[in-house]
């Protein structure tokens, strides 16, 4: 894999990633600059998840993408887009497991298309994720996942607990973004 290139523009700007050789040009924003993917991004997470959420259907996916079309408060989703065109997807949501109501804000929905992955595309979506919750003030992020602990570990995510959700064990990690002082 080639060398990377990245550059932040400002707090509320896209991000780009440009990779040296046959890798992708990637950039990362708000799902909220391109409506036009909305549908796109609910067939993702439905086809992905669906069954194992117990989701209704597409049109439910679109409901919820549209309360995140946002770009200073949670909730608030991003695009991964290659060539304009998107590749990814990741959002910051409020209180995503009702078994953990005091936990408010969390990192979900984290997927890249099967033909992008192996890029660093779905790495890039947590860092620039995270990076948006910590502008926004968050101190802590959470997440869950059935399956990929170890790549949000690498990413310096830390486990808390494995409880079962919706009837399959998961692993709900952490990430402390920024250290509160205790007076």
């Amino acid at each position: 894999m080639g060398s990377t290139k990245s550059r932040k523009r400002h707090s509320t700007s896209r991000w780009t990633c440009t990779m040296i050789g046959d890798e992708p040009r990637v950039s990362i924003d708000y799902l909220a600059d391109h409506p036009r993917f909305v549908l796109t991004v609910a067939k993702w997470v439905f086809d992905h998840w669906g069954k194992m959420y117990r989701m209704q259907s597409v049109e439910e996916q679109i409901g919820r993408l549209s309360e995140r079309l946002n770009k200073d408060a949670f909730p608030i989703a991003f695009v991964a887009l290659v060539d304009g065109k998107p590749v990814g997807t990741a959002s910051l949501k409020l209180r995503e497991m009702t078994t953990y109501p005091h936990l408010e804000h969390w990192l979900g929905t984290v997927y890249v298309d099967e033909k992008f992955r192996g890029h660093g595309i779905g790495t890039a979506l947590v860092v620039w994720a995270t990076r948006e919750a910590k502008r926004l003030g968050v101190e802590t992020l959470y997440l869950h996942t059935p399956d990929k602990a170890s790549f949000y570990r690498r990413l310096g995510w830390e486990p808390i607990e494995r409880p079962v959700y919706f009837g399959m064990p998961v692993v709900v990690m952490r990430k402390v973004l920024r250290v509160v002082e205790e007076k």
